[in-house]
């Protein structure tokens, strides 16, 4: 069963307007049909006249798309391989990339189907999860399309326009430092994003940067749209009054599981 086998019904109630609602009966009329089911998923009852949009769960849309992987498809005959020998996965649904960098980079994370670049896979949410090698004071995960503003006092660093800190981008997120070894997650699929365990201030708010206040928006998780997406880390160090890369490391891993329409079988 897919999405255009379901119907959003809409009914205004005008009666006992002040009373609260106790129990419903619904009662079910199916003409010109000689067999079938019929689905009821949810109710919702709001005040107003101006109706508002449900977000229906995933699994009745969207189905998870496996795969498999084979370490020996792109090897070449009579290779010899030292210890573990190439082996065949099937049904994968998670995907993992290893990352590892050092200073401002942009990251390209793929979001296809490795056998058939034409199956369209719909936007997946991507989970990142990274180790800082430095210590650091500011960190920006960010997608890697924005601009720099235009209008006086936009800027980070009003007396050094191009300083990486005045492009803001479409979707970006910010941590406030921490130690060589941090642990920074930011997952998109649980609406989770932790420094060391410990929430990230995910509020709009400013932020003093040295000579500079950084402007933060709300903060934004990162998604794939199909095909593929970079994403852009940089970490910042405090340096004579203005957040600089200083070249700090970091190592982790980019995980998604990819979606495509039609009903889960879950």
């Amino acid at each position: 069963m897919n999405k255009e086998s379901w119907t959003r019904y809409l009914a205004t109630l005008t009666k006992y307007q002040r009373k609260k609602v106790s129990s419903i009966e619904l009662e079910f009329v199916v003409e010109n049909a000689e067999a079938g089911t019929v689905h009821l998923t949810d109710l919702q009852l709001q005040e107003g006249q101006q109706v508002t949009a449900t977000i229906p769960n995933t699994k009745e849309f969207f189905s998870p798309k496996y795969g498999t992987l084979d370490e020996s498809k792109t090897g070449v005959g009579g290779d010899v391989y030292q210890g573990d020998q190439p082996r065949v996965f099937p049904n994968i649904k998670n995907r993992f990339y290893n990352i590892v960098g050092r200073g401002h980079e942009a990251i390209v994370i793929p979001n296809i189907y490795e056998d058939d670049f034409s199956q369209k896979l719909v936007t997946t949410a991507v989970d990142l999860t990274l180790y800082a090698k430095d210590d650091f004071d500011l960190l920006r995960i960010s997608t890697n399309y924005g601009a720099f503003p235009t209008g006086y006092g936009e800027l980070t660093y009003e007396d050094e326009p191009e300083h990486p800190l005045n492009k803001r981008y479409s979707r970006e997120f910010f941590f406030e430092g921490g130690p060589a070894g941090s642990e920074i997650k930011l997952l998109a699929s649980q609406n989770i994003a932790t420094l060391n365990g410990q929430p990230a201030n995910r509020a709009s708010r400013t932020i003093s940067v040295g000579n500079g206040i950084l402007k933060i928006k709300r903060q934004l998780f990162m998604g794939l749209p199909y095909g593929s997406n970079r994403i852009r880390i940089e970490f910042y160090r405090l340096v004579n009054g203005k957040m600089q890369d200083v070249g700090i490391g970091y190592w982790g891993i980019a995980e998604l599981i990819q979606w495509e329409e039609g009903k889960s079988k879950i």
